[in-house]
């Protein structure tokens, strides 16, 4: 049923971001008839990075928010190949050949690749990996026409001076919007954490933790020619020595996705 301007909720929501998290917001935010606006600082929607897996909890919870966000992950996700491993999570292996670690630590008869157990779940239906642009895509076509504003990078937070208890967002065009609440939906370089923590506090800010991560994605074909089919066709974890290596399938079987 579509709603009216009488049955819209007295107050409004901002989302800063618009990834896929500040997208299943406003989607979800709109069904229920609460006036929302995305602020994105970039020209146009677009996500980066390679492929995301969610598990069933993610799932469950997608189709709790909107049969929309539900409706346009199932769209996008990608299951296991093999029918045998339909509930398994992740493939758990032996991933690096090292023999003895610092601590004197030594794995006897084990190969690298070697399966040592498997992650599974009850149920498969709310599991699956996607690719990010292709998921965002996806749930661009049910935000609401109108609701999104592009350009917007924020770079300040304030409460608005007219006693209303509302906040003003500041944006580096020079332009502001005022909004009964805000959500910070930003990433990683959060503008919106400082607001709620202090611009002082050390936790708004993201410092380097001496991990990282390298992505990419392999046609499915030529993952099978390197890796045969079990390993390319089907979710993987291979623990290694202060690291680890996963992968999955995307794009419904044709791309292997690794991290």
């Amino acid at each position: 049923m579509a709603s009216t301007d009488a049955s819209k909720k007295p107050f409004d929501i901002a989302i800063v971001g618009g990834g896929i998290s500040g997208l299943t917001l406003a989607i979800a935010l709109s069904e229920a008839n609460i006036p929302v606006t995305i602020y994105e600082a970039a020209k146009h929607f677009g996500e980066i990075g390679a492929g995301v897996g969610f598990g069933p909890n993610a799932g469950q919870a997608m189709a709790l928010m909107s049969p929309k966000i539900s409706d346009a992950f199932m769209k996008c996700k990608t299951n296991n190949g093999w029918e045998s491993k339909q509930q398994t999570f992740f493939t758990c292996r032996v991933g690096d050949a090292r023999k003895a670690d610092k601590d004197g630590f030594v794995r006897r008869g084990v190969k690298v690749g070697e399966p040592l157990f498997d992650v599974r779940f009850d149920q498969h239906a709310g599991r699956g990996g996607v690719y990010r642009a292709t998921f965002l895509n996806e749930l661009v076509n049910s935000v609401p026409e109108g609701v999104a504003n592009f350009g917007k990078k924020l770079i300040d937070l304030a409460d608005a001076s007219d006693g209303s208890g509302d906040v003003v967002l500041k944006f580096a065009d020079g332009t502001s919007a005022q909004h009964t609440a805000v959500i910070g939906c930003d990433g990683i370089k959060s503008r919106t954490r400082g607001f709620v923590l202090g611009k002082d506090n050390p936790a708004t800010k993201a410092v380097f933790s001496g991990k990282y991560a390298y992505r990419g994605l392999i046609p499915m074909d030529k993952a099978i020619e390197l890796l045969g089919d079990e390993l390319a066709q089907n979710s993987n974890m291979f623990f290694g020595y202060h690291g680890h290596l996963l992968t999955f399938p995307v794009e419904k079987g044709k791309t292997m996705n690794g991290k």
